[in-house]
Parts: C-alpha cells; sequence; structure tokens
C-alpha cells in the first residue's frame, strides 16, 4: 500500500538471531536490534588514510571496546532514557558507541552499540537488593533514538509472553494431524484465531479488564491492568455455551441472578459477550 510503502519495520531478535546469516539479508527498510555476546570483538571505522596505503586492503579500522569493557569504562557516560515497562514510565541508564563494525555483519553494515545497566530489585520489601544481568545490544541504525531501541528492546518481552500463550493455552505445536499440508497448516490456523481473540477483545472491551470477566482470586495482591489469554477462552466458552442453549433456557439463563460459590467465595455472573465480526 502506498501509505506504508516507507515505513521502517524493527525486527527484535535474542542473540541466537544476531548472527551472519540473518545480519547480512536483511530487507529493505527493515532494522535489527538484537542482544550481542558481551565479548564481541567490534571495530572503529576505517580511516581515509589508512584506506589509502599500501598492501592489502583493510576494512576495518582500529579494534573497539567490547560491550562489557563499554560498560566498566567511566569515561563513557551513562544517558539517562525512559521507557514504559511493567505498567510505568521507567528511567534506564544506557551507554551508546557507534558507528561501528562487526565482522559477522560486513564492512557496509554500521552498527550501533547500546549497552543497558543492570536494573535493581528485591525479592521482599527490606531485603537485599540484587541486580540483574546487563543488556547489550547492536542496532543496524545508527540514527535510531536511543529512546526508540530501548523501547523496542523492551516491548520483546511481550513477544515472549504471546509465545507462552500460543503454546500453553491455545496448543500451537500440539495438534495430532496426519496429512502433510496440515502439519504446517495448523499450527497457522491456531495463531490466526489467536490473533482474532485478541482483536475482538480490544474491539469489545478496549484494553483494560472490565467487569464482564471472573472475578480474580483474593489473594492477588496488585489488580490486573488487562485481561490474559485465560480470561478470554472462559469468556468465550461461557458465550459458547449459551448460544448452544435452547432459547427459552437461554434467555433464562441469561436474566438468573449471580451464582454464589461459597467454597471460593466467588460471584459468578453469567455474561453474554458477543465477539464484533472483524
Amino acid at each position: 500500500m502506498a501509505d506504508t510503502a516507507g515505513r521502517q519495520l524493527i525486527a527484535l531478535v535474542d542473540g541466537s538471531y544476531t548472527n551472519k546469516t540473518v545480519l547480512t539479508q536483511l530487507p529493505q527498510r527493515t532494522t535489527l536490534i538484537g542482544r550481542i555476546r558481551k565479548n564481541a570483538k567490534l571495530k572503529f571505522p576505517l580511516l581515509p588514510a589508512a584506506a589509502k596505503g599500501k598492501g592489502r586492503r583493510l576494512l576495518y579500522g582500529l579494534p573497539a571496546p567490547t560491550p562489557e569493557e563499554v560498560l566498566k569504562d567511566e569515561t563513557i557516560p551513562f544517558i539517562k532514557v525512559e521507557a514504559f515497562a511493567a505498567g510505568q514510565l521507567r528511567s534506564m541508564d544506557v551507554k551508546t558507541v557507534g558507528p561501528l563494525f562487526w565482522s559477522r555483519s560486513g564492512h557496509l553494515q554500521q552498527l550501533r552499540l547500546v549497552v543497558i545497566r543492570p536494573l535493581g530489585y528485591r525479592l521482599r520489601k527490606g531485603s537485599k537488593l540484587l541486580y540483574r544481568d546487563p543488556a547489550y545490544l547492536i542496532c543496524t541504525d545508527i540514527n535510531l533514538s536511543l529512546e526508540d531501541i530501548l523501547q523496542a528492546y523492551v516491548y520483546r518481552w511481550e513477544i515472549e509472553c504471546n509465545h507462552r500463550d500460543e503454546k500453553s493455552y491455545i496448543g500451537v505445536a500440539e495438534g495430532q494431524v496426519r496429512a502433510p499440508h496440515a502439519v504446517s497448516r495448523l499450527p497457522q490456523f491456531q495463531v490466526a484465531g489467536y490473533s482474532l481473540l485478541l482483536l475482538a477483545s480490544l474491539i469489545a472491551h478496549g484494553f483494560e479488564r472490565g467487569d464482564q470477566f471472573l472475578p480474580l482470586p483474593k489473594w492477588r495482591n496488585h489488580p490486573s491492568v488487562r485481561p490474559s489469554i485465560l480470561d478470554l477462552l472462559n469468556l468465550l466458552r461461557s458465550q459458547l455455551f449459551e448460544q448452544a442453549l435452547p432459547s427459552n433456557q437461554s434467555s433464562h439463563f441469561a436474566s438468573s441472578p449471580p451464582l454464589k460459590a461459597k467454597a471460593s467465595n466467588l460471584s459468578i455472573t453469567p455474561v453474554s459477550l458477543v465477539f464484533p465480526t472483524c
């Protein structure tokens, strides 16, 4: 489409995909942000004077500090960058160096190194302050802002949650099929159904978890901001059960008072959620 022809695609990958095969075959208008080893051997750009020298043609300049050395180098200052994570806006300390080159991406691909200082956390109130591991990232777009790089990296956690939901609750890659075409088509169909379920929830109820879902257990200290995949599946099942009932029983079921579950102290109200046609 004309309005999306010039749009930039940002791909988030982990260390296993930050390799020569992926870096050297990126499509046009595609930016890769991936994790890199702490001891990766990076190079500075080649100086014009060194490129005109005699002998073997040089492709890279002097060796650059490794990502771990950049983290420990006090001459490179930390920069405060804000990103939305875990329900609120957080400030993180990052360092950046670029442009750099890496032999796995070739001498034509400029890279930007971004080092994120590890965040501190406590297992409980008043306990010892612990730290997570630092993150070492490379970005193939040296002009992309630090805010965009950091926010895109934080959003990568949503992809991991997406994979967990698809494998654990939707059953992707667990289908028992025999036809050769079904082996590849069934996971595609399951992922498409999962996407339509999320889209229908956004259209019907927005991003928040409303009263139409079952109440949360009392041991939950913090209310859920948005519905989980289990909330959506339970709501979809109740809708399908209601549609399967005869018309007289369905109207009585919809108008019945809330059911009291004394054992779990839950108040369950039958609902009739009709997902819109997408």
